[in-house]
């Protein structure tokens, strides 16, 4: 190591080392105080651990309920019914998440808080998840609290997987189910074997998911290639709860998909060329929290590792680089904070730090190539309810970060990162809000994919990527009915881009999404309906932003979404459905940059779930009729239609069976 780079890693490793101390520091005079004032026989207000915090900007979030509904088998199902978010088509291996049509490289991602990037191959999605798996999820489109995470320009989209408790049957202290499901297109066997239980403060959960299918047709009748499965996914947690509340819980998921995809999963055929995708994450977390908080302690102390592990070996005797390589992403993560009780409200304060080596295994260079990014933060969020019907949350986050690029050069940085939201009730059924944030978001981890086809070098005054976001709107809530309608808007600028003339990394042009979302719903027992539309513009420079703007954003246009669903109580059944239209979508600029205009397309999925209670309460049966009527459609965040390239079409008219059995 030379002395500059010793230098470098001890400047980072003081940073790292100082942020947890202080914030350590804090908790430990929070426990203290804690203890101090039980002496003086001072009771504290319990703080409820399972209730959402108020948030003036509400996320979309999707619970256990709606999930154990829906039933996801994929990353799209997962956001059937939010048009907001978009999944761009085929198979696993392809599917990329947008918000807004903001990529899913500029939110800040997690899977039970462990960091997810997104900058393997702009061919290759890498949110790699079994949706079975969440518990919930949370998306916080644009405006985030700083609480949240680094890098949240366009908004955070957090995952959490389920624990031994959300699976146990009330009073049941051990159980386990066996899920078996066939799905006719295409062809798909998919079984899922889990064991769970508590005993003496211990919790433990075992899970094991094996999937396998063929390639499916889409709706023109015509077989999509490379889109098959051959899934393995495991996942294991550990907790430990003391009769203080002192909560430990240790988690580990292995998930691997190796099977053939085309050279380039997220397109049709450019060429007819087909390779091997073999596609790894392991994600290890442990967690430190407190089932009985108190006004001053409620902490939480998070550890992650997550390996992205993506190989492509050259099985086609390539004699030019053509996406055949070896990348890993390995990031190891942490957190520290706590939670106090002040007047009116909460306020939460910490730090993090994450620190990403990113390796790219080069088969036509002698060279292989690495990058390495370290950073730290600090921050602070306040929620507080200073009058009634008035609530009030603000936040602040201070970072820095060293980025060390693959070219040899290292570029250091620091900001700050402010939020502010409010939501005011004007009467007891109706409430305006209004959110404002300001990111810093440093320099955003590169697409590694590309430095196996060339040698890239970093422009030296490289600025690092900000965003302003802004959510403002107007909500109800009554008698079971819902409604809400919102303004939104997303600028970010200097996002990091390419000039492939130079191959040189620069700062690109400003990066705008803006639109609304409306959305009304009805809920009663056993019954929900549920119709939402969202209209997003979103550009790059001074034209649409297009599927080749890889790692920018996409346009989506409007779609809209309805669903519902009604349990027949006598029966033990549960019926529903959903159904998504995309409207067309004509610009100028598709055509002046080769692209074809994107087609409307209407898809419709029905469902029924038994659980022929008393007679057999151990049993569920369901079946699923997935696109009904056999539309042959891209889907909206998909790569559109070339003179090169054909688009991947969607699976066409599909049936699911499935059954689970518990005991």
């Amino acid at each position: 190591m030379t002395n500059q780079s010793a230098t470098r890693g001890m400047r980072r490793l003081t940073v790292l080392l100082t942020t947890t101390a202080l914030t350590t520091g804090a908790l430990s005079g929070a426990a203290a105080a804690q203890d101090a004032a039980a002496g003086a026989a001072v009771q504290l207000r319990p703080i409820s651990v399972e209730a959402a915090r108020p948030a003036p900007v509400e996320p979309i979030r999707l619970g256990a309920e709606t999930l154990e509904r829906e039933q996801p088998q994929t990353l799209r199902d997962l956001f059937a019914d939010q048009p907001a978010v978009s999944v761009s088509g085929g198979s696993a291996a392809a599917q990329k998440l947008f918000v807004h049509g903001v990529s899913q490289n500029k939110l800040n991602v997690t899977i039970d808080g462990a960091g997810q990037r997104n900058n393997v191959w702009h061919h290759n999605g890498n949110l790699f998840l079994d949706p079975g798996l969440l518990k919930s999820v949370e998306v916080n489109p644009g405006v985030a609290p700083a609480d949240a995470g680094f890098g949240a320009l366009g908004g955070t989209v957090a995952f959490e997987t389920k624990d031994a408790a959300d699976l146990l049957a009330p009073g049941r202290t051990a159980g386990g189910h066996v899920t078996t499901s066939y799905d006719t297109n295409p062809g798909t066997v998919r079984g899922t074997v889990a064991g769970y239980g508590t005993a003496q403060g211990f919790d433990v959960l075992g899970l094991v998911t094996r999937e396998q299918g063929d390639d499916y047709e889409n709706g023109k009748g015509g077989e999509e290639k490379g889109t098959g499965s051959d899934l393995v996914d495991v996942l294991a947690k550990v907790g430990y709860t003391s009769p203080e509340g002192h909560r430990i819980k240790v988690s580990g998921e292995y998930l691997n998909d190796d099977t053939v995809r085309r050279l380039r999963p997220n397109m049709g055929f450019v060429s007819a060329d087909l390779n091997r995708n073999d596609l790894t994450r392991t994600t290890f977390t442990a967690q430190y929290t407190t089932t009985a908080p108190t006004d001053l302690f409620d902490p939480e102390v998070l550890l992650t590792y997550n390996l992205y592990d993506l190989k492509r070996p050259n099985e086609s005797g390539y004699r030019r680089p053509s996406g055949d390589f070896n990348s890993q992403v390995e990031s190891i993560g942490g957190k520290i904070q706590n939670t106090f009780a002040i007047p009116m409200g909460s306020l939460t304060v910490g730090t993090d730090f994450s620190h990403d080596d990113i390796t790219v295994e080069r088969f036509h260079f002698t060279t292989d190539v690495s990058e390495e990014i370290t950073q730290a933060g600090l921050f602070a969020q306040a929620t507080v309810e200073p009058v009634d019907r008035l609530t009030l949350s603000a936040g602040l986050r201070g970072d820095i970060q060293s980025y060390e690029s693959v070219d040899g050069q290292t570029f250091d940085n620091g900001g700050l990162s402010p939020n502010v939201s409010a939501e005011y009730g004007v009467t007891e059924w109706l409430s305006v809000f209004g959110g404002y944030s300001y990111v810093w978001g440093g320099l955003e981890p590169s697409e590694t994919a590309l430095f196996h086809a060339q040698n890239y070098t970093y422009a030296g005054d490289l600025e690092p990527t900000t965003a302003h976001n802004m959510r403002v709107g107007v909500r109800t809530d009554w008698l079971g009915f819902g409604a809400e309608a919102a303004y939104f808007r997303t600028v970010m600028r200097n996002p990091m881009d390419w000039n492939y003339t130079t191959w040189t990394r620069i700062n690109g042009e400003d990066l705008e999404s803006r639109g609304v979302d409306l959305a009304l719903s009805y809920t009663t027992d056993g019954a929900g309906i549920s119709a939402k539309y969202t209209h997003t513009d979103i550009t790059y420079g001074d034209r649409i932003a297009l599927p080749g703007d890889y790692n920018m954003g996409t346009a989506v246009g409007d779609v809209v979404t309805l669903s519902g669903f009604y349990t027949i109580e006598p029966a033990d059944l549960t019926v529903g459905g959903s159904a998504e239209h995309a409207f067309s979508f004509e610009d100028a600029d598709l055509a002046a940059n080769g692209y074809k205009n994107l087609e409307a397309y209407t898809v419709v999925d029905l469902f029924a779930e038994w659980t022929p209670d008393p007679m057999a309460p151990w049993l569920t049966l369901r079946a699923e009729a997935n696109n009904v009527f056999d539309a042959a459609y891209v889907s909206r965040a998909s790569y559109g239609q070339t003179s090169r390239v054909t688009p991947v079409y969607e699976p066409g008219r599909s049936f699911l069976l499935s059954s689970t059995v518990r005991f």
